[in-house]
């Protein structure tokens, strides 16, 4: 059994970003018309395909286009008896809008972060998806420019977050040749746990009695599917960086965490999650998932964003972690969460149990938004709005988050 770390995370040097941009590429949900706080600086998908200006870059999309029926953007004609009003006379024009540019919600996270500091741009990619095909189409929909990513940073070791891992590594090298940076661009980095699991999945057991304690009695086992491996990304065209410890990323952008402290007493793991060993040929409970790791950037006159895989260690867990890693609150409040994005596992009969007891030490914990996507759950979300009115917002595949200090 692998023997896990607990030095404290802390993340010296990390630089307070001008901006950051956070682009979803993966989600459970579709949400392209919720308001959303000024502060956050949202477009959706939808918003940037209505643009005029704005059009897809069939190189890098497998969308088909429609029927050919003149250009992208065409005047109506609009008649009343003899008189004729030609739109295009007082400079109106109709954009043709195709759904099937829209991007397409799958059970799985990726987010693309870009943060700006001092004009100058790093970019890294958080988890990649459940499957190479969800993780592909989304990012051709959304022009994704693979060349620029430097670092994919995985979570957690779950085939619903690593899954399009092997296509991201292989699109960034081969983005790399088209743009002829494979020669003076380093490969893409992946900041991997070292614990990686031959297969995780799920143990199925028969309901229990009413009132009876006896121990759940299994049914069936369900695997996951085998992740990609160290051998694999490498030939792919990827550097594999394995890291078990806090340490930051692109010249102090970004922290990601090293093992995430288990300090409430009611976020206890994933209750019939299982383990698979190659050696063994068995499966154990593995309930706690220790190799989740979360994400951390701080934006300047903002605070803290944080980014949560599936908050298997639990959100409040991760949300405590962050605040004792950067101490009290300063008054321009650069030390305060500012905004956390991600999973936050709430989803499920077991794990539904534990929404009142997070929403109150959220309330506590305060952040000045939130956006529960992937495995929170709807319950989740609503109670998190109910009691913290205005909070939450939707994280919705295709969103495209700019959180600036003007912003206001």
């Amino acid at each position: 059994m692998t023997t896990y770390d607990t030095t404290e995370n802390t993340f010296p040097g990390l630089v307070e970003l001008d901006a950051l941009r956070l682009t979803v590429i993966v989600d459970n949900e579709v949400d392209n018309m919720s308001s959303v706080p000024k502060d956050l600086g949202l477009t959706t998908q939808m918003q940037s395909l209505f643009k005029d200006h704005r059009r897809l870059d069939k190189d890098r999309s497998t969308v088909i286009p429609p029927p050919a029926s003149g250009d992208h953007t065409h005047a109506h004609t609009h008649a009343t008896g003899d008189d004729k009003d030609d739109a295009s006379k007082h400079g109106m024009a109709t954009v043709n809008f195709n759904f099937s540019d829209v991007c397409c919600g799958a059970h799985g996270l990726s987010v693309l972060l870009t943060g700006v500091k001092d004009g100058k741009e790093h970019r890294v990619l958080f988890d990649t998806g459940p499957h190479s095909a969800i993780f592909l189409e989304n990012a051709k929909r959304l022009e994704i420019e693979f060349e620029k990513i430097e670092v994919i940073v995985l979570s957690h070791w779950h085939i619903d977050h690593s899954g399009g891992m092997l296509a991201a590594v292989e699109r960034c090298e081969h983005a790399r040749r088209q743009q002829q940076l494979h020669q003076s661009a380093s490969p893409v980095v992946l900041d991997l746990h070292p614990d990686r699991p031959d297969e995780r999945g799920a143990c199925l057991t028969k309901p229990s009695p009413p009132g009876s304690a006896a121990p759940l009695e299994p049914i069936e086992y369900v695997a996951w599917g085998k992740e990609a491996s160290f051998p694999a990304l490498e030939s792919a065209g990827g550097q594999v960086s394995l890291n078990a410890k806090a340490h930051t990323i692109c010249e102090n952008y970004f922290g990601v965490s090293g093992t995430i402290p288990r300090k409430t007493t009611y976020e206890t793991g994933i209750p019939n999650h299982v383990r698979w060993s190659d050696a063994t040929k068995s499966w154990s409970s593995e309930e706690e998932i220790m190799d989740e790791r979360y994400l951390v950037a701080r934006v300047r006159g903002k605070g803290l964003v944080v980014l949560t895989g599936c908050s298997h260690a639990g959100v409040i867990n991760v949300c405590q972690d962050v605040q004792r890693a950067f101490g009290p609150e300063k008054e321009n409040g650069e030390n305060k969460i500012f905004f956390v994005v991600g999973g936050f596992h709430l989803a499920g009969a077991s794990m539904e149990t534990r929404i009142q007891e997070t929403v109150k030490d959220m309330k506590a914990i305060n952040p000045a938004y939130m956006a529960p996507g992937h495995c929170s759950g709807w319950r989740a979300k609503s109670a998190l709005e109910n009691a913290m009115n205005g909070q939450v917002v939707s994280l919705g595949v295709g969103s495209d988050f700019c959180i600036t200090q003007q912003q206001h």
